[in-house]
């Protein structure tokens, strides 16, 4: 996989999905095995960076998502990654919540890829703010 294949795959297959309301679509971007952490960049909804969830397999990461990109679409955020690389099955990210006023919170990615999706995903706010 190359750095441009891991932007793309984030970016389309996953977050433009996540922000679209698509649950079932955004999680083809990973493994039916995955091991998926997210602490959350935006707060919204009583979720803020204090919690971290943390998820195993595909088919519980759809139950979370159908619920949480509902919410997301009343708080009108979208995601929008602006750089990826790779090396071996390994990756790094960083990319922006972007809020309905342009404003914005950066976060950076971990993940370990298998078979071209994603194996193992990590997700935290560049900065913490409570």
């Amino acid at each position: 996989m190359t750095n441009q294949d891991l932007k793309e795959l984030l970016q389309s297959t996953y977050f433009n999905n996540v922000d679209t309301a698509r649950a079932r679509e955004a999680i083809a971007a990973f493994t039916p095995d995955v091991r998926w952490q997210h602490t959350q960049v935006w707060a919204h909804d009583g979720h803020d960076s204090r919690y971290t969830d943390r998820i195993e397999g595909r088919e519980a990461l759809f139950h979370f998502m159908d619920e949480r990109v509902k919410e997301m679409q009343v708080v009108q955020i979208r995601h929008q990654v602006d750089e990826a690389i790779v090396s071996g099955n390994r990756g790094a990210f960083r990319a922006q919540v972007i809020g309905p006023e342009g404003d914005s919170i950066g976060f950076i990615g971990w993940v370990e890829l298998c078979d071209g999706l994603i194996d193992h995903y990590i997700v935290m706010p560049e900065s913490y703010s409570i």
